[in-house]
């Protein structure tokens, strides 16, 4: 298989997951948590774009002198995005608390008392020294947030945060398809497509395992991603 189609199927394998996710968000918002709920909900997420933005930062500083400039530019513009999300949701919490957020204890408490979180696979999966390992995360987990932000956008009435989400979303397309293309000029060849399909396996099972941890675990999401994949 060519590496354009190879990554058009993984596109398309990766469906299951971000339906499955997004099943999984809309049970949680119709759920209606309460205002304190959604706070924590969201420094989790907050925390999550920073951690994005340390992990791709660093993945820059770590690369090669050779690296193509195009390639630089893209993950450069990546990075400033991740650290534009988390300030908008910074913002989004402000909005909802109507007092400035104390970022440094709002961390200090998310540390203590964890979420799961994407971009935890990052470091699990060494990404910021492999090449393999950033493009197919950026393909699967920037392709499910982009569906989950989509997702809370839709759930969200309050206009300024629905309208900040589905900004972060069209952001987090761009950052899968970043992958995609860096995956098409990577998987040239049958060793390298087993590696990354052995890898984005496991990144499917481990994001909907974040999915359900985060908001709701579903039956009719289980069933899907367990007929998708055989899990």
């Amino acid at each position: 298989m060519d590496a354009k189609q190879f990554v058009k199927k993984l596109v398309e394998d990766n469906q299951a997951l971000f339906q499955a996710s997004q099943i999984n968000v809309k049970a949680y918002f119709d759920s209606k948590p309460a205002q304190d709920v959604l706070v924590e909900h969201f420094v989790g997420r907050m925390v999550n774009e920073r951690m994005n933005m340390v992990e791709i930062a660093n993945s820059i500083a770590a690369m090669p002198a050779d690296t193509p400039t195009e390639e630089l530019e893209l993950l450069t513009r990546q990075a400033q995005d991740e650290a534009k999300h988390f300030r908008m949701v910074k913002e989004v919490i402000e909005h909802m608390t109507g007092q400035p957020l104390d970022v440094a204890a709002a961390i200090a408490a998310e540390a203590a008392k964890p979420t799961a979180k994407g971009a935890g696979l990052l470091a699990k999966y060494e990404a910021e020294t492999d090449p393999v390992a950033l493009a197919a995360y950026q393909l699967v987990a920037e392709g499910r947030a982009e569906a989950v932000w989509n997702q809370m956008a839709d759930c969200i009435e309050d206009e300024f945060i629905s309208t900040s989400y589905a900004k972060i979303a069209r952001d987090e397309g761009f950052h899968s398809n970043i992958g995609g293309w860096k995956l098409e000029k990577l998987a040239q060849d049958e060793a390298t497509q087993v590696r990354v399909e052995a890898l984005v396996a496991k990144m499917r099972r481990d994001l909907f395992d974040i999915s359900c941890k985060n908001t709701m675990e579903v039956p009719a999401a289980k069933k899907l991603v367990a007929d998708a994949y055989g899990w």
